[in-house]
């Protein structure tokens, strides 16, 4: 007989659980029929209400600051009633530039690659011992001072059960524990020389070691940290940005069984800062984590394809488009001439973004010696080329046709963009990152509705044919860059390329461009509640944003 009941079960547990029985037991409980599973009814909110539950998306990314495609993409997640939590490495103070919302939340992980680690320990080390060496000098030794009044030592005769001999209280006794004393300051001093020699070889030979790789150790701490804590935050949806958000993205997301959509910036290892070991050790990791992504999205085409050979991947692209430029801004922009001394008749050339290596601002300077009387340089931004810059500008001459202006806001940045006559976009081909780059300055430029000269790679070619909004020169010839500028400046031209660049910066904004990210979204964690959002937004005013 099979018990059924919780009393039968209770006595067949005791009067056959005995000591010894152990497998008698097991067998009656195989014997058993399994419990009866209790139906649980699980209420479904979007299916019981009608409205779309409020979803979690977590981005991840290891950024210096919260600004362009990245910040677009969590004002879009914003704006459909998402709440996003941003999982960072420690980063600027700045961080999220002004972009403020009740349900915008960010959590800074800290990775600390081995060397990062290994110079704590010695500074730490170096502390104690510095610590040690300050207790040492402040505890007198027993004896060295000199007792005041005390007398002088003497020689005295021992009794006669000792033989006769003398003991040594002179002067003698004295030196000897002198000079026991200086032989051991000596082998101490020795020891510390030896001990410090030691320790220098020591940490050159471990740093040596560990140096070479921080870039990649300091990737792996991120991506262990960023899975561990993603997986406390149970998301709808995952969105990593570039590869050091993809790896720790992917692992939670797999774990937690949510989607994952990856958006690829750029190709981000081809980049001039990577060295050959280093990509060599990264790119196998991309390969393997990108394909495991549900969904990607690349900045452009060229980089599209690029990826669909290498890895098998099948992008979307989603271009870096800005957001539309305020009709109030377009009338009343920055007056820069009056800002810095230009006279109202002169032609301003822009550049705006970061003054960094391979963006051929040497060469815009060099150029602008070539420019014909009336047109100036300006260039809005910050970086490391500033002063080298400013000494080419020292050198050629040009210092009242070259002027600098420290970098701005995001919301300030279409006025002084507004306020410019032709924009450039100098980039060399340095990496096959800077080859195939579709800049952000494309869109800001025409956003502002002016035209831009360009350096001849594939992106910017393509767009300058298909739109007729630009043209292209030679990036590392300055003479060709100063002729083509002249050109699309005269008369006969200027009128086409502008009334080109308007219509193409209507054409291309973020309002447009966001309706593709939205679409992935959706296809991979469902609707979004769009429209409870806007009726809790109406009380707290939206997204506080600079770029709104």
């Amino acid at each position: 007989m099979q018990p059924k009941t919780w009393w039968q079960l209770y006595f067949v547990k005791v009067v056959f659980h005995r000591k010894g029985e152990s497998q008698r037991w097991a067998c009656l409980m195989r014997c058993l029929p399994a419990p009866a599973k209790r139906k649980s009814v699980m209420v479904d909110m979007e299916t019981a209400t009608g409205w779309p539950k409020t979803k979690r998306i977590v981005v991840v990314a290891m950024k210096p600051q919260i600004r362009g495609r990245i910040r677009r993409n969590i004002m879009t997640f914003l704006e459909l009633g998402a709440e996003v939590v941003i999982v960072n490495s420690t980063p600027r103070d700045d961080f999220l530039v002004g972009l403020q919302h009740p349900n915008l939340s960010v959590h800074f992980l800290d990775p600390q690659s081995l060397a990062v680690r290994y110079n704590s320990w010695v500074s730490a080390q170096n502390q104690k011992r510095q610590a040690r060496w300050d207790a040492s000098k402040t505890t007198a030794y027993k004896g060295s001072a000199p007792v005041q009044g005390a007398p002088r030592p003497v020689r005295s005769e021992l009794p006669d059960d000792t033989g006769g001999r003398l003991k040594r209280t002179s002067q003698e006794t004295s030196r000897w524990r002198r000079a026991l004393r200086r032989q051991r300051n000596r082998a101490q001093k020795w020891g510390v020389r030896q001990a410090r020699t030691f320790r220098k070889y020591r940490n050159q030979r471990i740093r040596a070691v560990v140096r070479p790789l921080h870039r990649v150790n300091r990737f792996l701490e991120f991506w262990l940290l960023s899975a561990k804590y993603i997986r406390g935050l149970a998301p709808d949806l995952v969105v990593s940005s570039d590869l050091p958000g993809l790896v720790g993205a992917n692992v939670a997301a797999r774990h937690l069984h949510r989607p994952h959509l990856h958006d690829c910036h750029e190709l981000y290892l081809e980049s001039t800062s990577f060295k050959t070991y280093e990509k060599c050790l990264l790119r196998p990791i991309e390969s393997w984590f990108m394909r495991r992504a549900d969904s990607v999205v690349v900045v452009n085409r060229t980089i599209r394809d690029v990826y669909q050979q290498r890895y098998s991947v099948q992008g979307t692209v989603l271009r870096n488009c800005g957001a539309a430029v305020p009709q109030s801004v377009l009338e009343n922009p920055m007056d820069l001439h009056d800002m810095l001394g230009i006279p109202p008749e002169a032609s301003i050339v822009l550049y705006q973004g970061g003054l960094a290596e391979g963006r051929g601002l040497e060469v815009l300077v060099a150029a602008t010696s070539e420019f014909p009387v009336g047109i100036h340089t300006v260039l809005v931004g910050s970086g490391r080329e500033r002063e080298s810059l400013e000494r080419q500008v020292s050198e050629l001459g040009v210092e009242d046709r070259v002027h600098f202006i420290p970098a701005v806001l995001p919301h300030e940045l279409p006025a002084y963009t507004a306020a410019a006559t032709l924009g450039v976009i100098p980039y060399q081909p340095v990496s096959a990152n800077n080859a195939m780059a579709l800049p952000n300055k494309v869109f800001e430029y025409t956003g502002a509705g002016i035209p831009f000269v360009a350096s001849d790679l594939p992106e910017l070619r393509r767009i300058a044919e298909e739109a007729g909004c630009a043209a292209v020169y030679d990036p590392f010839n300055p003479r060709e860059l100063a002729q083509t500028i002249t050109d699309v400046l005269g008369r006969d031209k200027y009128a086409t390329y502008r009334s080109a660049a308007v219509s193409f910066g209507q054409r291309n904004t973020w309002e447009n461009e966001k309706l593709i990210l939205i679409s992935e979204a959706e296809r991979l964690a469902g609707s979004f509640a769009t429209a409870a959002f806007h009726d809790s937004s109406a009380s707290t005013g939206g997204v506080h944003s600079a770029d709104t």
